[in-house]
């Protein structure tokens, strides 16, 4: 087997013109090339041609590549544009029953294979439940599948192979993960045997001479619940292993880890508040990853429930919790951040976020908007949590990370404090220190919006109060006129779309179109209240620091059939807004959203005078549609 460095060296030579070079290049990388079309086409005499014509394409263009590095994918890429091109252009097959397909691979691939292990492994049940699963996912999603798990491609290299951006990439394979989970579940496999299902595929699939090396990593899908099976796949006792393994996990998957003991927790509706302590990495340049930042204090309360505006206290100590170091309070009056060893408190613009750029989640988020988001961004190694079952809410957290505070264990405390618990209650001879600008001081402000949104013109205009007692005094509204008549209104009222005639389009509750839009009211920095209502339409989304250190990018992308719609955020960190959000509708520019915020209002005039609901929107009620109306005022759909 050729090594990563001699495959780049036979790469140069090949590109330098030597013949043997290029043949034997040809001949090292036919099986893979046959594997991966194979594996995405599910037709082995299409396979054949196709790898065929890719090896050609490949000799032909060798010298287009200008990183010999990153041959696998830019090969890839010609297979791929090659299976592209013959479901564009050709007539596709039709359809058969999954037992004439099966029985076709069965007759396709043991007849080119001399593996008695492997012969043995073709006719087990399990083999025939996971190929037809796999036949059940489009071949789009197969090939983003093989890339990551059985090629162990980045993704970064999925994007070039593809011919789209990383986090399409990377969306794509969140979606395939999700489509074959559902196809294995469809045929009474439980979803944690995804592992599993692909290291089979693999072996199944390979060719004679490599199907002994097929290896999933539990890393490059997430999931590692049966990661220790994977190595005896293709043995007579790794089929009876897996087959085991199946069973066992299904069964175990019905199983609650809440003893009947433990008190009872109140339903999520009934949580008004909850407090932990955390162990917390210092994620700084340099720092010693076995030791901890400190022990993080932490009470949360709702002042009209969980779904709604809350208030943050943290306090922070050393990892043994011996010494109170610094701490934070926000509330409904503002944002405040005490040093401890200045003996100052410092009022800031913005509320709390990560310094690790995570998004910052909550004992009493649902748990499929924790497992979305740890889709997105991955779990926190080391950590061992426990839910309840009947609330889905968080019991205790076991961190087995740091050498200083060794199996730390979190408890969940639920509605034991009070907003008396919440309120500024420094020192009187501490010194405040105000660093708020003007619209902070006030406590809300009006902003205004210009742009384009696809190939429409945007003009609106609003109010958005930054502290939850502002909003209770002026409350958020907007209004926004769209393209040729269409006109947006959220008010306290409620919120409408209004056709260019006046009647009414859709008519939703309060709020509706400042989801995906900064709120700061509610509590949280507006990149997690973007980036969790992302989250809450299960759309994907990554985060990057912009050049500017006082901004991050956060890009959305919202994928459909026909294509898909990107968003890029640019969020102002230490002012807590959106400034711009960018779209690209599939590869062509769709404008762009710019909100201005008023520092001074003296000067602001009539134009900021809060919107009628019409009498035609009041006592409706339509179910919102979160982030994705900003999705719909791209495409052209809102109205």
């Amino acid at each position: 087997m050729i090594d990563e460095q001699a495959w780049i060296e036979l790469v140069r030579l090949a590109q330098q013109g030597q013949e043997e070079s290029k043949n034997r290049l040809a001949r090292e990388a036919q099986a893979r090339v046959r594997a991966y079309v194979y594996r995405v086409t599910l037709d082995y005499d299409l396979a054949q041609d196709l790898s065929q014509e890719t090896l050609l394409e490949m000799v032909r263009s060798l010298e287009r590549l200008r990183d010999a590095g990153r041959f696998w994918p830019w090969l890839y890429r010609l297979a791929h544009s090659k299976i592209q091109e013959y479901y564009k252009y050709r007539q596709k097959k039709a359809a058969v029953s999954a037992s004439v397909f099966y029985e076709d691979f069965l007759s396709q691939q043991a007849g080119h294979s001399e593996d008695d292990g492997l012969r043995h492994l073709l006719r087990e049940e399990l083999s025939k439940t996971v190929m037809t699963a796999m036949k059940g996912v489009n071949q789009r999603y197969r090939a983003v599948l093989s890339l990551r798990c059985l090629e162990q491609l980045s993704y970064p290299d999925i994007a070039l192979a593809m011919q789209c951006s990383e986090i399409r990439a990377r969306v794509l394979f969140f979606r395939a993960k999700q489509a074959l989970k559902r196809q294995l579940a469809g045929r009474g496999l439980s979803k944690g045997l995804l592992v599993m299902a692909l290291g089979l595929f693999g072996k199944v699939t390979a060719p004679a001479e490599g199907a002994s090396t097929v290896t999933v990593l539990p890393g490059s899908t997430k999931v590692g619940l049966t990661a220790a099976a994977l190595g005896a796949v293709g043995t007579k006792v790794g089929v009876v292993a897996v087959a085991a393994a199946a069973i066992g996990l299904a069964a175990l998957a019905s199983v609650s880890v809440v003893s009947k003991s433990e008190p009872l927790l109140p339903q999520r509706a009934g949580v008004k508040s909850f407090h932990y302590t955390i162990q917390l990495r210092d994620s700084s340049p340099g720092a010693v990853a076995s030791l901890s930042k400190g022990a993080y204090e932490q009470s949360y309360y709702f002042p009209e429930g969980v779904d709604g505006p809350v208030f943050t206290r943290m306090q922070r100590r050393d990892p043994r919790q011996t010494r109170q170091l610094c701490a934070w309070l926000q509330n409904g009056e503002g944002s405040y951040y005490y040093h401890a060893g200045e003996k100052q408190v410092y009022m800031n613009n913005y509320r709390l976020y990560w310094s690790s750029l995570k998004v910052q989640r909550l004992p009493s988020d649902p748990p499929e908007l924790t497992r979305f988001l740890s889709e997105v961004e991955g779990d926190m190694r080391g950590v061992e949590y426990s839910r309840d079952r009947k609330t889905g809410l968080l019991r205790t957290a076991v961190d087995r990370r740091f050498v200083d505070a060794p199996n730390f264990r979190t408890n969940y405390e639920y509605n034991s404090l009070g907003e008396e618990q919440f309120r500024y209650d420094w020192p009187a001879d501490v010194a405040v220190v105000d660093q708020r600008d003007q619209m902070h001081v006030r406590g809300w402000t009006y902003f205004r919006i210009e742009g384009r949104a696809g190939n429409r013109t945007i003009s609106g205009r609003g109010r958005v109060p930054f502290v939850y007692e502002a909003f209770k005094e002026k409350a958020p509204w907007l209004t926004a006129d769209v393209g040729d008549g269409l006109r947006i209104i959220d008010c306290s009222e409620g919120a409408c779309i209004v056709r260019p005639d006046g009647s009414v389009a859709a008519a939703y509750p309060p709020g509706a179109f400042f989801k995906g839009l900064a709120r700061p009211w509610m509590g949280m920095h507006t990149i997690d209240i973007v980036r969790r209502d992302a989250a809450a339409a299960g759309i994907w989304f990554d985060t990057s620091p912009a050049k500017n250190e006082k901004e991050v990018n956060v890009t959305l992308l919202d994928e459909h059939e026909e294509g898909n719609v990107e968003l890029v955020y640019t969020v102002d960190l230490e002012d807590d807004i959106v400034k711009v959000i960018k779209y690209r509708l599939g590869r062509q520019d769709g404008g762009s959203l710019t909100f201005t915020y008023l520092q001074d209002i003296e000067q602001a005039g009539s134009e900021f005078v809060e919107p009628a609901l019409p009498d035609e929107a009041k006592g409706r009620g339509e179910k919102e549609r979160g982030i994705l109306w900003l999705v719909d005022l791209a495409c052209g759909r809102l109205g």
